[in-house]
């Protein structure tokens, strides 16, 4: 069964964060109690996502092998590919003044993320994300819904022709999102504070081998199409030749306190975002355990709504974003949804999911 959408409110908020922490003390003695670091013990990670469900994305000690697919019998429903990456992190300079003077904690793999790209591509109720289909929407547990229309998020089949674009904001170091969901975009732009950027760059280079349904192209990367050379008389080159479809992957700097999209002069310092409106139809911001503490709510969302505001306006691009909370505070989760509804007066869905509910995570589309 696919998952459903609780309409949040000014009223519900509080009911919804209650009954969601309220589950999560009667699941105390089955979820890991900690702050959510994938594996704080070694500098490089293994992980592997495969479609046996969530487990899949547990650490498990392999060779490092190309993507394949699995024997399962291909299905549009469910993603049938399985991805071996590598990740490298760094934990000294998650704690280093001198690397970290500004604290993020983009250094390490946090485990919503890997949770995320398990449940998308691997759950059956995730497949709203995956068809482009309608999901019922209710606005309270007694209350009677109605039907959102939701554009593909990824597109496992390849066969429509709608262009769709990820922008990740608060990306980190890890760079396993564009390498996997790009198999199944046409735009993806991953986007960091500056320091973050290198690190994020060289794990996209190491696993770049799982983008095996695309040709991958980037000028942050430095990536181009290969050219193949002259056969006889013939003048071959690689756009002419029978092949995947194209990724455009690029790695930008974001700063959310001082972006400013209202300023037509300041649309050059961002390409990149200039990329998703012209390639694209509609796009998804995903936002993955970027709220953590107060001090970064306001300045996200703000930066949720230029985005929206620009993009809509100036591209008339279909926009949705998912932000993935790992469920630490109850008065930061508390205040990201008073603010985001009742101040910056967006729309916010909570997602409601059997999967999701026995987490420790919670995912929310926002419009």
């Amino acid at each position: 069964m696919a998952f459903k959408l609780w309409l949040l409110d000014e009223e519900t908020i509080y009911e919804h964060v209650f009954e969601r922490y309220t589950q999560l003390e009667g699941q105390s003695g089955k979820l890991a109690q900690d702050l959510g670091i994938q594996d704080r013990r070694g500098g490089v990670l293994e992980i592997t996502f495969e479609p046996s469900g969530l487990e899949g994305g547990r650490k498990k000690k392999r060779v490092r092998r190309r993507n394949k697919a699995s024997s399962v019998e291909e299905d549009q429903n469910v993603a049938v590919d399985s991805y071996h990456v590598s990740v490298g992190q760094s934990i000294s300079s998650l704690h280093s003044s001198r690397d970290n003077g500004n604290s993020t904690t983009g250094y390490v793999l946090w485990s919503t993320t890997p949770f995320f790209i398990n449940w998308l591509l691997y759950s059956t109720s995730a497949a709203p994300f995956r068809l482009g289909s309608q999901v019922e929407v209710t606005c309270g547990s007694s209350c009677e819904g109605h039907m959102l229309e939701l554009p593909r998020l990824i597109d496992l089949t390849g066969a429509d022709r709608g262009k769709r674009g990820i922008l990740e904001l608060g990306a980190g170091i890890s760079g396993i999102l564009p390498v996997i969901l790009g198999n199944f975009v046409d735009t993806y732009v991953s986007t960091d504070q500056k320091g973050i950027l290198n690190k994020l760059k060289d794990n996209i280079m190491e696993n770049l081998s799982q983008l095996t349904r695309k040709r991958c192209i980037s000028r942050s990367l430095r990536l181009e199409l290969p050219t193949v050379e002259p056969v006889g008389d013939a003048d071959i080159t690689a756009a002419s030749l029978p092949s995947k479809s194209t990724l455009h992957l690029e790695v930008a700097a974001l700063d959310w306190e001082k972006i400013n999209l209202q300023d037509k002069k300041t649309h050059s310092l961002h390409p990149e975002l200039s990329l998703i409106g012209e390639t694209c139809s509609s796009v998804y911001v995903i936002a993955m355990d970027v709220i953590y503490n107060e001090y970064l709510i306001d300045p996200f969302l703000k930066t949720l709504k230029q985005l929206k505001h620009w993009l809509q306006t100036t591209y008339n691009l279909q926009f949705h974003v998912l932000v993935g909370i790992h469920l630490r505070s109850q008065e930061v989760t508390t205040l990201f949804l008073e603010k985001a509804i009742i101040e910056y007066d967006l729309t916010v869905y909570d997602i409601v999911d059997q999967v999701i509910q026995e987490s420790r995570f919670n995912f929310y589309l926002i419009t």
